[in-house]
């Protein structure tokens, strides 16, 4: 006797995550996410298109470095996205690439073309972050710009704390970083990768470390940190600046890539926000010529989000030139992908299954057929009658 549970192409036991979180990075979590991903057609040809783009820019330079990737929730746009930033940045995932784990989710073969194309020629690094969940940046009156750049300078090793990070980026400039982390290790016994995650020492230990290396400069322990307490100020052009010059500092070759997630809640209905992701986008754009792109995400599409903002209409309609790339998934892919997720066959149960079809092809028409005796008007009357005569009786 067959059982159901043998006939499935994945165990059906196996934990399915009811939602990706972008900001998961454990390579279990990551490996399974990948592996249960479903390309259907339409999202096959969203991510041919992405990536052809992608690829073709160090060729053609340009400022369309936007995605807007849209869909209603459990669509699979954070999904999409997600994955988009992790196959084109292709680290290594329980020892398998990021890349080689997403094409075997699919064999279309110009797919895997350009994708392979990209990794070998297109090296790039990728920042991926939920906005809404992020820790730390639940602030109202944050922008985009301020998150992005933290975030950023956390990826490439830079202190959390953007005082810590400022002070780092300018030792590093001057070529004074190794001697202050070795001063710092003489004054504390800690090396300064481990203090500088505990903000609140480190601020004093770091104002210390700098007295002692140039007391002419700092002449008293707590000059630096006296001066240094959110001081840092961050635009949409210096953020683009940073990141030119970081880059090229820390990952010299390297392209960028921001996914970041739930963007649209974020910025819908604030004029503010709104035109600072117009204007780090447009920098990004025009001071990276391609090197430098942004995937967002969003519920609404992005026409939808710039025509509920019409008292600067004029301004916010320039950001729709912005996302040259906008993606769309339709809500018909949802019910694809889970059947697909769940209900998928393994190749001796689609022959069983196809034979015993075949064999009882006539009974299932038969019994599942309505009859042509049902006239379905006067069903209707009767259904109708009968719900009056409820409503008198009551």
């Amino acid at each position: 006797m067959t059982q159901i549970a043998t006939l499935f192409s994945n165990d059906i036991n196996r934990q399915i995550e009811e939602v990706i979180k972008v900001d998961q990075k454990d390579d279990e979590v990551v490996a399974s996410e990948i592996g249960e991903y479903v390309v259907t057609d339409a999202i096959k040809s969203h991510f041919v298109e992405v990536l052809e783009k992608y690829q073709e820019t160090p060729q053609k330079p340009h400022e369309g470095i936007g995605i807007w990737v849209s869909g209603f929730f459990g669509s699979g746009k954070s999904s999409f996205a997600k994955i988009l930033g992790l196959a084109v940045e292709n680290r290594p995932i329980l020892g398998k690439p990021a890349s080689d784990r997403f094409l075997t989710r699919t064999s279309d073969p110009k797919l895997s073309v350009v994708l392979k194309t990209i990794n070998e020629k297109i090296p790039t690094h990728t920042v991926i972050f939920d906005v809404s969940t992020d820790r730390g940046i639940r602030s109202g009156n944050q922008m985009l710009s301020q998150i992005m750049y933290r975030l950023f300078l956390a990826s490439l090793g830079y202190a959390d704390d953007l005082d810590l990070s400022e002070l780092e980026i300018t030792l590093e400039q001057q070529g004074d970083l190794e001697r202050f982390k070795a001063a710092y290790h003489g004054e504390t016994g800690k090396d300064w990768d481990v203090g500088k995650t505990r903000t609140m020492f480190a601020l004093n230990e770091a104002s210390r470390t700098l007295h002692k290396m140039n007391p002419q400069t700092f002449p008293v322990a707590d000059s630096w940190a006296k001066t240094a307490v959110n001081k840092t100020d961050i635009s949409a052009g210096k953020l683009a600046d940073r990141i030119v010059e970081l880059m090229k500092r820390r990952m010299p070759g390297k392209s960028l890539m921001f996914v970041v997630d739930e963007v649209g809640q974020f910025v819908a209905r604030d004029i503010q926000k709104m035109l600072d992701l117009q204007a780090v986008v447009q920098q990004l754009g025009v001071k990276g010529r391609g090197k430098h792109w942004i995937v967002i995400t969003s519920q609404e599409k992005l026409n939808e989000i710039v025509s509920g903002l019409d008292n600067r209409g004029i301004e916010l309609a320039r950001l729709m030139d912005r996302f040259p790339l906008q993606v769309h998934l339709e809500p018909s892919d949802i019910s694809e992908v889970t059947s697909k997720r769940v209900l998928s066959k393994n190749s001796g149960a689609e022959t069983l299954l196809g034979q015993l079809y075949e064999d009882n092809r006539g009974r299932l028409v038969q019994n599942t057929r309505i009859s042509a005796d049902i006239r379905l008007p006067e069903v209707g009357a009767a259904y109708r009658s009968n719900l009056s005569s409820c409503r008198t009786e009551a």
